[in-house]
Order: structure tokens, then C-alpha cells, then sequence
């Protein structure tokens, strides 16, 4: 249901854009005068694209083409490697997938088709936009400056978007492309994934410096702080937004994973017990109780929301259910599985929670404000409540702009690293092409100093890269139609 509404909605889209371009074309009073301004801007429509085209950037590209040339050289140089290296490698994990795919049930996938509303969530539907358009215009920004570099003309540059999809590209010469040696012609067909391989290395060195660029205004490590719960959640109106938690089930929480981790260990660990001592256990109220779908009730008409059922055991081996006050019994610091783990004069008990295997008795730990105790499922917990890693310093701050930040740097790394192994594939109408191209030429020109025999070979090579990468896409489209 929601693939469906994510179709329909691309379809209403794109059927609005192109009702409003056809009026607006046909309507006499303004036909003239937008298609002067869709001219005058470079702004081209069609089915399902929207393009613009210009060459006002062309003098930028110059001057960097021609800053420092020596430097830049060795900039591009360095490219070709990087771009040879992920030929190679972009190849040998297509392969791996295609392999792990008829060998393995699950397989992990490459390629996996981006969908709004489907595997990506409408609410960050603009990170994707924005990241990929940033990551398409590097790309093409690295061949125009390596073209003007190596003394081919930009004719000039543009972007598109096409259905869900944005891009950039560059407009070359191709009669100087054509004319220049393979090797400068791989600079320029190198360019691209190398500039994209820039922008994944500074996108970790911004992620991983994040925490301390981010002092003056922000606190990081100080506990996870809480940006938004859920109305059904259990805990709503308990844990409020900008809560600052540091603990759960006796779990140290310093940062959004700590919290996650916290609260999916209690699943994978028995709940554990509290020490008390059978005093306080028998003075309370300890009525006779019964089994309710496999869990034992004790506190009858004295349940409240302070008041669970026990089972304990003694150091003298006495057993049975009480009816405890839970806040009471977890302010001890000491947890038991068995009365001999707890110490102390007196006769100990260990009192567990009666509880069913997928509940758990959970004590949240909150700066500046009491303890939440918790009975339930833990998921649920997790998912209804939302934490991020940062405090701000001051109450003018906002407090999603360090998770902001961080979800687009995520966003880049993974498309920017994404378009920089899948645009070198040996492939047909990606750079892979033309940089194999080259490469046959400037490596296996005095091996094979026919020219058709070199061609020959790329379009073999081509063909074979073109059904790799085609498998794995119709793999990735399989494995996300089956989900």
C-alpha cells in the first residue's frame, strides 16, 4: 500500500508539472513570455525531466583550470589511479553480489534502489535530493576543471531532474576530447568518481570531528537527549522532550547508541533481580494470587502503577510471591540472580518481577528529574522514544541541528561513495566507458597496435560489464519488490 502511494504520488507530480508547462505554453497571455524566460534560463521540459543549461560557469571553470597547473596535475594524476582501482574493484563486488546471490539466502545487496515512502522515508526525502545533487555537481565540476586542465573546451554546464532523481552534467568539445593523448584523456574521465571519493573522505572527517566542532554551541557524550515521544508511547507525559537520560536497566547511556544498545540488551538477558530482605518482603501486603496467561498476579485489587508482583527467594530458601512497591524495591544498587549474589546482615531475598518473556521491569535514569520505571516490552520503548547525541549549551539552540547535520553527512558519504563505484563500472553511457577506453589505449597500444583489435576487446569488456551491472540491478529490484 504505501509502494502504491509513493507511485501515485511521482505520477500526480509529474502530471501536474506537465498540465501547467502545456497551459502555460497554449494560454495566449503568457505563451510568449514564458517561453522567453524557459529560453533566457536554459530551462528545458520533457516527459518526466526537467532540465537547465548554462554557460555562465564556463569563465569559473577556467580559472580553475589554470590555477596552480602543476598541482593541479598531479591532482588528476592521482585521480587515475584512484579511478583505475575502483574499475577494478566495482567489478570484483558486482561480481560478489551476483555470486553471494545464487550461493548465500540472504545476501547482502550492493545496489539497492532508492523509493520514497518505501525504503527511504518521506521525512528524508530532502537529504537524499540535496545530498545526490551535491554529489552529481562535484562530479561534474571535477571534469569540467580537469577538461580545461588538459586544454579541452566546457561548452557548459547543466542539471536535471528525472522522475526521483537529480543529476548534473557537463558539457565538453569531444573534437578536442578526441584529439589529446589517452592518458590526459583519462584525467578527464578519471575526474569525476576521484572528486566524488574527495567528498565521501571529507564527509568522514566532518563526521567524525563533528563532536568537537560543534563544543562551543553543543554537549556531546553527556547522556541521550530526548527530541520527541511518541503519544502512544507508554512513557508519554513520564519522559518529556529535552530529558537528558544517563541510565536504563543499569546501563550507562552517555550517546544515541548507548541507548539503543541499553535498551536491546535487556531482550537478549534475563530480567535481572533486586536484593531486599525478607522483612521487607513480608511485611508487605503478599496476598494469595493466580496464573494469567502464563504469568502470576499478586497484588489483585492493590495493582497500581507503584505496585507489582514479585517472586522471591530467600538465603533460607523461602519461596513465594509479595505484592512490592517497585520503586522501593529498585532503589537498591545491588542486582541478583540468586539470594547468595546479595550481601549484607539479615536474611537476604532476591526478588524477581513477574513478568512474561517479552516484558521487562526497566528503570530510566534522567538528569534533573526522578526515576521512570518502565514494565513492558523494551522495542517499544525504543521506537516510541526519540534521543539524539547532543545537548544544546543554550535554550535558543535547536536541538535536531547537530542530528541534521549528521544525517546529511551520512546521506553524502554513502551516495557520493555509491556514484563513485557505479560510475567507473565498465559500462555502457557511464564513464566507465570512456575510461576504459583510454585505458586500453594508453596500456595496450604497443601490445596491440591495431586499433580495431583494441576496440573489439572494450566491446567485449563493455558488454560484460553492461550484463554485470544490469543483473545486479535487476537483483536489487527483485530483493526490494519481495520485501
Amino acid at each position: 500500500m504505501l509502494r502504491s502511494s509513493s507511485i501515485y504520488l511521482v505520477i500526480f507530480f509529474w502530471t501536474l508539472v506537465f498540465i501547467v508547462n502545456a497551459v502555460l505554453k497554449n494560454y495566449r497571455k503568457y505563451s510568449r513570455r514564458y517561453k522567453e524566460f524557459l529560453e533566457d534560463h536554459g530551462i528545458t521540459m520533457s516527459l518526466c525531466q526537467i532540465r537547465w543549461y548554462t554557460t555562465q560557469l564556463n569563465r569559473w571553470f577556467i580559472w580553475f583550470g589554470r590555477l596552480h597547473p602543476y598541482l593541479l596535475h598531479l591532482w588528476f594524476s592521482l585521480g587515475v589511479f584512484v579511478g583505475v582501482g575502483l574499475m577494478a574493484l566495482s567489478v570484483m563486488v558486482l561480481s560478489l553480489t551476483l555470486y553471494q546471490a545464487f550461493t548465500k539466502e540472504a545476501p547482502e545487496q550492493v545496489l539497492t534502489p532508492v523509493m520514497p515512502g518505501v525504503n527511504l522515508p518521506w521525512s528524508q526525502l530532502m537529504y537524499y535530493l540535496i545530498t545526490l545533487a551535491v554529489s552529481g555537481v562535484f562530479h561534474e565540476m571535477g571534469h569540467a576543471v580537469a577538461a580545461v586542465r588538459e586544454q579541452v573546451r566546457v561548452n557548459g554546464f547543466g542539471m536535471f531532474f528525472m522522475a526521483i532523481y537529480p543529476g548534473a552534467y557537463v558539457d565538453l568539445y569531444t573534437d578536442h576530447l578526441t584529439m589529446i593523448s589517452p592518458i590526459r584523456q583519462l584525467r578527464i574521465y578519471c575526474a569525476g568518481v576521484w572528486h566524488n571519493v574527495i567528498l565521501v573522505l571529507l564527509g568522514l572527517l566532518l563526521l567524525w570531528s563533528l563532536p568537537y566542532l560543534l563544543v562551543p554551541l553543543y554537549m556531546a557524550d553527556q547522556g541521550a537527549v530526548v527530541t520527541k515521544v511518541s503519544r502512544n508511547s507508554p512513557v508519554f507525559g513520564s519522559i518529556n522532550r529535552g530529558d537528558t537520560i544517563y541510565s536504563v536497566y543499569g546501563c550507562p547511556v552517555n550517546n544515541k547508541n548507548d541507548w539503543i544498545q541499553c535498551v536491546s540488551r535487556t531482550l537478549n538477558s534475563p530480567q535481572h533481580g533486586y536484593c531486599s530482605n525478607m522483612f521487607t518482603v513480608t511485611r508487605q501486603n503478599s496476598s494469595q494470587g493466580s496464573f494469567t496467561d502464563g504469568v502470576y498476579e499478586c497484588c489483585g485489587n492493590l495493582t497500581t502503577s507503584s505496585r507489582l508482583c514479585f517472586r522471591y527467594e530467600s538465603i533460607k530458601s523461602e519461596k513465594g510471591y509479595a505484592c512490592l512497591a517497585a520503586r522501593s524495591i529498585m532503589q537498591a544498587s545491588q542486582f541478583c540472580s540468586l539470594p547468595e549474589h546479595c550481601h549484607g546482615p539479615g536474611n537476604k531475598a532476591c526478588v524477581h518481577p513477574s513478568l512474561d518473556n517479552s516484558s521487562r521491569l526497566i528503570r530510566v535514569r534522567r538528569l534533573g528529574g526522578p526515576d521512570v520505571l518502565y514494565v513492558g516490552d523494551p522495542i517499544l520503548l525504543q521506537y516510541t522514544v526519540a534521543v539524539v547525541n547532543y545537548s544544546p549549551r543554550s535554550p535558543i539552540l535547536p536541538m535536531e541541528l547537530p542530528t541534521i547535520i549528521e544525517t546529511f553527512l551520512i546521506y553524502l558519504i554513502s551516495l557520493s561513495g555509491a556514484l563513485a563505484l557505479l560510475n567507473i563500472v565498465p559500462c555502457y553511457s557511464l564513464d566507465g566507458q570512456w575510461a576504459l577506453f583510454a585505458l586500453v589505449d594508453h596500456t595496450l597500444g604497443n601490445i596491440i597496435p591495431n586499433e580495431d583489435q583494441r576496440s573489439t576487446l572494450c566491446t567485449v569488456i563493455l558488454t560484460m560489464g553492461t550484463l554485470l551491472l544490469a543483473a545486479n540491478i535487476t537483483l536489487a529490484l527483485w530483493t526490494l519488490g519481495s520485501v
